[in-house]
């Protein structure tokens, strides 16, 4: 057999159909491709991070309470300023690269601060960071004077609390792409998954769109303005429902024995558990922090109620007045309070010797 025949007897053998078949793989469809998760730490997680942290700043002002109680109480409407100063050390430090971006909540929620590009911030920016979120917290609920409440300086208080805690909800709540608050953008900061490395996406570190710019703008000037629209119509309007509380304000605050109060007239409405029957109760009601501990007195609040009823007399015609007097202590993150409660009715009150 020649060469020739040789080569087609290969060729068909090869085609022979008894002969065995090659196995055939199949080619394998490529892999979904699957887009990165974002790095930006979840809102719940950063809401519970906080809280934690505000549980352990608590345990703090407990135990600073229990060496030091009396110093605390005598620091008076002040006690919340040195709360500001522990609460800014704590963020300032953990939430900076000397505590690796992470405060003790963020920390067990696995989460951190850093900056568009990934690094931790250097301490003086973590202070910076916190003071939009201290000014809110320790501002609300401080003991400030009368002075200061009725005067053009309810404008910056009304802008540092108002105008800046809607302005940090807001962001938190609907700038859902980088999740920056307030605090965040003014610090270039960001809170991130603890396991990111590296630089933020271009996206997420984009400047604050418009829209959010402008509706923080207007919550700022709204809380500036508020106080002071509040203060003109009660001074052009002395029948406003307010005008009279106002006038018990500054009566009791004018005791000297008196360091700060509070005034509220409301309704309340029960129903009987036995016949059903509803009963509505006008009260108004008057708590002092007394500026010592002698607060058992039942002098000071008979003196309290009467001048309710002289600086509102139309206040005779309610079903009770509440007097409470306390005595004690708030550094911002803890407290510690003494009270002395009565509710008479105002015929009580004034017959009371």
């Amino acid at each position: 057999m020649n060469a020739a025949e040789h080569k087609d007897s290969n060729k068909a053998t090869d085609a022979d159909p008894s002969s065995p078949k090659q196995a055939t793989i199949p080619a394998q469809a490529p892999a979904p491709t699957v887009a990165n998760p974002s790095p930006i730490a979840g809102f719940w997680r950063r809401v519970a991070a906080f809280m934690l942290d505000g549980l352990a700043l608590g345990l703090i002002g407990m135990a600073l309470g229990a060496l030091a109680s009396d110093a605390l109480v005598g620091l008076g409407p002040w006690g919340r300023l040195l709360g500001f100063g522990i609460a800014l050390a704590y963020f300032g430090f953990f939430n900076s690269r000397l505590g690796w971006g992470q405060s003790l909540g963020k920390r067990l929620l696995q989460i951190k601060v850093v900056d568009a590009q990934g690094a931790e911030l250097p301490f003086g920016r973590a202070v910076l960071r916190y003071l939009p979120v201290g000014t809110v917290w320790f501002l609300s609920n401080a003991q400030l004077p009368d002075a200061l409440l009725f005067s053009a300086w309810a404008a910056v208080l009304g802008l540092a609390i108002f105008g800046l805690g809607a302005c940090l909800l807001y962001l938190f709540l609907f700038n859902r792409g980088s999740r920056q608050a307030l605090h965040d953008v003014l610090s270039g900061s960001f809170v991130v998954n603890a396991a990111w490395q590296g630089p933020l996406p271009t996206a997420l570190a984009a400047p604050l769109p418009t829209l959010h710019r402008a509706v923080c703008a207007l919550l700022l000037l709204l809380g500036a303005l508020g106080p002071l629209i509040s203060q003109h119509w009660l001074q052009k309007d002395s029948q406003t429902p307010f005008a009279p509380l106002a006038q018990i304000l500054r009566a009791v605050n004018a005791e000297p024995w008196v360091q700060s109060s509070a005034v509220n007239q409301g309704v309340t409405y029960t129903q009987s558990s036995k016949d059903g029957s509803s009963r509505t109760i006008r009260h108004l009601s008057i708590h002092a922090i007394s500026r010592d501990a002698d607060i058992d007195q039942a002098q000071r609040l008979q003196a309290l109620a009467r001048l309710a009823l002289a600086a509102h007399p139309e206040a005779a015609a309610l079903d009770q007045i509440q007097i409470t007097l306390a005595h004690g202590y708030d550094i911002g993150i803890a407290s510690s309070w003494r009270y002395q409660r009565q509710v008479l009715s105002p015929a009580e009150w004034a017959a009371s010797p």
